[in-house]
This record gives structure tokens, C-alpha cells and sequence, in this order.
């Protein structure tokens, strides 16, 4: 893959893109006001608020939708287990204020966060959305309390930005949430069905009634049981995530990422998102995507190796297998990252794939080591010639790029690239490493909303009535690009205002 096919702004064709994934829609079986014929289905139950998904966004809308006063919420998920790609992240969220943070005496800023989030995003961020998003994250905080979340008693400082705002689930696992949220929302009455996979949205008058669902739903299959209808006297939250597994909608809004692996379990699909579209929903940025720079090729997915990169580019070093050299900021933003590591390519333009390494200090009770270190995604080596060897690199140039890092270690700045070293810990044998090569991680682009979480229609460029959306499913948030473990903090703030304004909504 060539360079220039990686830097290319594309956002310009959101707007193809998205005529062309709502003319498909027929052709995917998914019903729209547009182009199927309604089934006339009469609701068989009534709630004051359905929420279709249920990973971070959809609990936190919940949540809120509680908090505001609402009694009766339905959790739809379509896949045979709840939490989508929340439950399989690492448990991290980013959040300048939280009472963690201020614990230890860090220093921060909702301002600042906010900064680092529009420079990262090169400054395509939608910025009543980011306002909206840094003003309630340290909210996020003390509803996962509420809920009974455990932390860990670390807060690090992830690639791209300015402090450390990144906690941790005590068991390094979004599952370390989601489980007690989902616990929690239960017992105070939230209705959750799994294997309900939402057909439809139900419309009267320009405004959304409700939801079709197909009971028993088998997501292999795409057959379940006989739909029926739901009333939602509020409206509706779309909190269904993104598409990174769907290879084909991929593969028609940007083609160059066609090949990439991708880090989402097999349920993020498009369904939804071409739902919406085929509602008239404002397409933002369809062909934007993130590549993630701590996958590596030597796992499925992002596993533990990809926990445990996060400290190898903060306390660490990477180079290219090519000549031993480093070649980025190892904090720089994701996108940055992931370019600078696709430049690795041999003469035919396949990938030589660049290595991080660390030394055994940074290894010390830091998430995903141990796993990663068995596995064999993680490699010990004991001199800078088996490290070498290791990688087809040679040794004087490795050798003499460790000396400069330590050098610079020892002055407390990195006059090479400018990256931050908030720990001063020297590479010493052994060594620890990764293989590093991006994967598809998260789908920038989405249906337009407002602050309150209100999806806009692009017929009048105004909010449909009754109809909510936060999280993954939406665009403009993050800009071009996103910090890390901020998709978190965007799922669970976003899902907390779509809650609560769905619930304060005057009907």
C-alpha cells in the first residue's frame, strides 16, 4: 500500500459513500421507510425509552435515562452475548477530572482535553460535540463507581495526550465494567434482551415510535423468530457501535483499508448504520476509519500483546527491522503512528514489519505482560545481538540507537522525536518485544448529531424527533483521528446525554 493511498483526506466522499450503502440496503434486507413495505405490526408492548445496544453507550444511556427519572428501559442486543466491542477492550477510559486522577495529584483540564482531541482530529471535530464530551466525562467516573466498577490505581498517559488521564478496570477489561454496570441497570429494573436484532424503526408523523425486533435472532444465520413491535414513548437510542467487521462497506467506503485486519469481534456489521442512512440520517465522515499502531500480526485481534504495547511505546523504544532506527514519536496520535509504521515495506511494497522492545523494569505488573509473554505475542530476548537476530536487524545501528535513547533518558528529553518520558527507565537486557502492524480499530464516521445527542436529518438538517444516537455509530466527534481510550469516554458520555435529554423530552 502505498503512502500517498494512506495520507489522503477522503471525507469528501462521505457523501457517495453514503448513497451508495442506502441504495444497497434493499439488497442487505434491511427494512427502511424508503424502500420496503411496512409490515403494519401492531406494538405488542410499550417502554418509556428502547435502547438498541448494549455496550458502554447503551449502559450509560440507561443509566441516565434512570437517573432522569424513566422506569421502563429496554436494552436490545442482537448478538447471543451483551457488551459488543466494549466488553473485549481493555478496559481503559480516558477522563480529565476524574476522582482518580485528582487523587494523585495530577494536573488537568477539560480544556486541555479538549485540545489534545482537536489537534489529534486535525481539527475536523464537530466542537459542540467535543465540548459536550469533556464537560460530562467526569461524570463518567462517578456513575462506573455508582455502579460498582473497580479501578486499578494507575493513571497513565496513553499516545497524543498532554497528561495522564488513563484509568484502568481492576481486571484490565472492559468486561470490568460492562459486567457491573449491566448488574447494576438490572437490578433497578432495566429490561435487557439478547439475540434481538432491530429490523426497524417505527415512524408516525416524522417522528420515531419505536422499533421491529426479531426475537431468537441467530446472527450467523440472519434468521430468528416472528417480529414484533415495541412503543417507545420517549424515542429511541442507537447505541449499536461501529462496522469494522464488515468487510464489504469497508471495502466500498475505503477501499485502500479493504485488506486490513480488524480488532471488532464479528458482530460490528453495518446493518444499522444503513438503517439510519435509509432514514434520511446526516452521513458525516462514512470513509474515515482508524488503524490502531499496537496491533500486531502475531495475535488475533487486539489481545494482550496489544494491552501491553501501550507501555512499550511509553517506556520503550520502536525501530525499523529495516535498519535498526527509530522513525516516530512512540506517543505520537494513532494515525500518525499507524502511517509512519505502513512506511515499512520492502522493495515490492510488503511489509517489513518495525519491532518495539522494553526493558524488564516496564514489565513489572503491567496488564497484558504476562499473557502476551506466554503466547508468544511477546518476546524475551538477553542481548542486543539475540534482539537483532530476532528481528533481521542490524546490530551496530540498534546498538547505537539504544545508546542515544538512554542518553537522552538520562537528560529527560527526547531531542529525536519530542516524545514525553514521564518515566526514566534506561533499555537494559533483557529485552522484551513486539512485532507491530496496524489493524482497522475504529470507525471514525457516522450519522450526525447535536450536543444533546439528537440525530440530524440531512433533508432539513435538523433532529429527527425521537431518535438518539451516541458512540461508535456517530461521526464528528473524533475528527480524522482519535486518542486512545477516548472512543470509551465518547460511548459513555454521549450515552449518558442521549439518556438523559431522551428522557427530559417533552412529549
Amino acid at each position: 500500500m502505498n503512502s500517498s493511498a494512506l495520507s489522503r483526506r477522503g471525507f469528501l466522499r462521505g457523501s457517495a459513500a453514503s448513497v451508495l450503502a442506502a441504495a444497497t440496503l434493499v439488497e442487505a434486507g434491511v427494512a427502511n421507510a424508503a424502500n420496503s413495505e411496512r409490515s403494519g405490526l401492531e406494538p405488542k408492548e410499550t417502554f418509556d425509552l428502547v435502547i438498541v445496544g448494549s455496550g458502554f453507550t447503551g449502559l450509560a444511556a440507561a443509566y441516565a435515562a434512570l437517573e432522569n427519572g424513566l422506569k421502563n428501559v429496554l436494552v436490545l442486543e442482537k448478538m447471543h452475548v451483551f457488551g459488543g466491542n466494549s466488553v473485549i477492550n481493555a478496559g481503559q477510559v480516558s477522563l480529565a477530572g476524574s476522582g482518580l486522577q485528582k487523587s494523585k495529584g495530577i494536573e488537568d483540564s477539560a480544556a486541555l482535553m479538549k485540545e489534545d482531541m482537536l489537534r489529534a482530529g486535525q481539527r475536523f471535530n464537530h466542537e459542540a460535540l467535543v465540548d459536550a464530551l469533556v464537560k460530562e466525562a467526569p461524570a463518567c467516573y462517578d456513575m462506573m463507581v455508582d455502579c460498582g466498577v473497580k479501578f486499578a490505581d494507575d493513571v497513565i498517559r496513553l499516545g497524543g495526550h498532554s497528561a495522564p488521564r488513563t484509568i484502568f478496570a481492576s481486571n484490565y477489561s472492559g468486561g470490568g465494567i460492562c459486567v457491573p454496570m449491566h448488574k447494576w441497570l438490572r437490578g433497578k429494573g432495566v429490561v435487557f434482551r439478547n439475540r434481538s436484532f432491530v429490523r426497524d424503526l417505527i415512524v408516525e408523523k416524522d417522528e420515531v415510535v419505536g422499533v421491529e425486533v426479531v426475537p431468537e435472532y441467530d446472527f450467523d444465520t440472519k434468521k430468528g423468530g416472528e417480529a414484533y413491535a415495541v412503543r417507545a414513548e420517549k424515542g429511541v437510542v442507537i447505541a449499536s457501535g461501529g462496522w469494522g467487521s464488515d468487510k464489504e462497506f469497508i471495502a466500498t467506503s475505503m477501499p485502500p483499508y479493504r485488506t486490513l485486519a480488524c480488532t471488532s469481534q464479528k458482530g460490528a456489521t453495518s446493518e444499522t448504520i444503513r438503517m439510519l442512512l435509509g432514514y434520511g440520517a446526516m452521513p458525516v465522515m462514512l470513509d474515515i476509519y482508524q488503524i490502531g499502531p499496537w496491533a500486531t500480526p502475531d495475535e488475533f485481534g487486539a489481545g494482550a500483546g496489544s494491552v501491553f504495547a501501550d507501555y512499550i511505546f511509553a517506556e520503550g523504544i520502536m525501530v525499523d527491522s529495516r535498519n535498526g532506527r527509530r522513525f516516530v514519536n512512540e506517543l505520537a496520535s494513532r494515525r500518525e503512528r499507524s502511517e509512519a509504521e505502513m512506511k515499512c515495506l520492502d522493495k515490492d511494497g510488503n511489509p517489513v514489519f518495525p519491532f518495539g522492545f522494553c526493558s524488564e523494569e516496564t514489565t513489572k505488573n503491567r496488564p497484558g505482560f504476562e499473557t502476551s509473554l506466554r503466547e508468544g505475542t511477546t518476546k524475551r530476548t538477553e542481548s542486543v545481538e539475540e534482539l537483532a537476530a530476532l528481528y533481521g536487524a542490524p546490530v551496530d545501528e540498534l546498538k547505537k540507537q539504544i545508546d542515544e535513547w538512554n542518553a537522552m533518558v538520562r537528560a529527560g528529553k527526547d531531542t529525536a522525536f519530542g516524545k514525553p518520558i514521564d518515566k526514566p527507565i534506561e533499555l537494559r537486557p533483557p529485552f522484551y518485544s513486539i512485532r507491530f502492524w496496524p489493524k482497522l480499530h475504529y470507525c471514525m464516521g457516522g450519522v450526525g448529531i447535536t450536543d444533546k445527542a439528537e440525530v440530524l436529518s440531512y433533508k432539513t438538517c435538523r433532529p429527527i424527533a425521537g431518535l438518539y444516537a451516541a458512540g461508535e455509530v456517530t461521526g464528528g466527534v473524533h475528527g480524522m483521528d482519535r486518542l486512545g481510550s477516548t472512543s470509551s469516554t465518547d460511548c459513555l458520555a454521549m450515552g449518558r446525554i442521549a439518556g438523559r435529554n431522551a428522557a427530559l423530552r417533552k412529549i
